[in-house]
């Protein structure tokens, strides 16, 4: 299971201030920038939608998005919309196949462990119609830790990244580097990669 239940808890318990630290700065230009590449009134995943600001976003553009978490809370604090449905669901429990125009994962799979992630973006690609938009966005670094809140993180740099999306059946086309503050008051560097599912090869 990639499931980190320390990690989930501590949505569960502090979801209303994750709220009011992403608010600082939405919609943030990576989702904007994400929604740009997107067909109109297309189908979206928002994976790992946290309180659903993202989510919410894209229904206003005329999008029709799914989204999910692990936290019943965050859940219960996305946006009640015509155009959203959304659920409880973890990353092991999501399945889909070929029915989203793009996925938005933003700062979810950061919460995973290393070794899942190639299984877990060889899903997201099975989710995603041929040709569809993808971004992920992760913390730039080495190794895996606990920040001091508690949530696992794995880091990755801009190369391993590239590789685990081209491995699993993506082309990269842009990116998008920067440094916030997170809940945890830390200033981290990340990073966004903005990607297309192949036409054809591993799925």
């Amino acid at each position: 299971m990639t499931s980190d239940i320390k990690t989930v808890h501590i949505y569960e318990t502090q979801s209303s201030e994750y709220l009011a630290n992403i608010s600082k700065e939405h919609p943030h230009k990576t989702l904007k920038y994400f929604a740009e590449n997107l067909p109109k009134k297309s189908n979206v995943l928002d994976y790992g939608c946290g309180p659903g600001l993202a989510a919410e976003y894209l229904a206003n553009l005329g999008h029709n998005v799914t989204a999910f978490d692990a936290s019943q809370n965050m859940i219960e604090l996305v946006p009640k919309h015509s155009k959203i449905r959304c659920y409880q669901a973890t990353f092991d429990t999501f399945s889909e196949n070929e029915i989203f125009d793009g996925i938005w994962a933003s700062f979810s799979l950061l919460h995973a462990k290393r070794k899942d992630l190639p299984r877990l973006l060889a899903c997201i690609r099975r989710a995603i119609k041929p040709c569809g938009l993808f971004s992920i966005g992760l913390k730039l670094g080495t190794g895996e830790k606990r920040d001091i809140l508690g949530r696992r993180y794995t880091y990755v740099s801009q190369t391993e990244l590239y590789q685990l999306l081209k491995s699993s059946g993506f082309n990269v086309f842009d990116h998008i580097m920067g440094k916030d503050i997170g809940l945890d008051g830390v200033n981290s560097d990340w990073i966004f990669a903005y990607a297309k599912a192949q036409t054809s090869g591993l799925y």
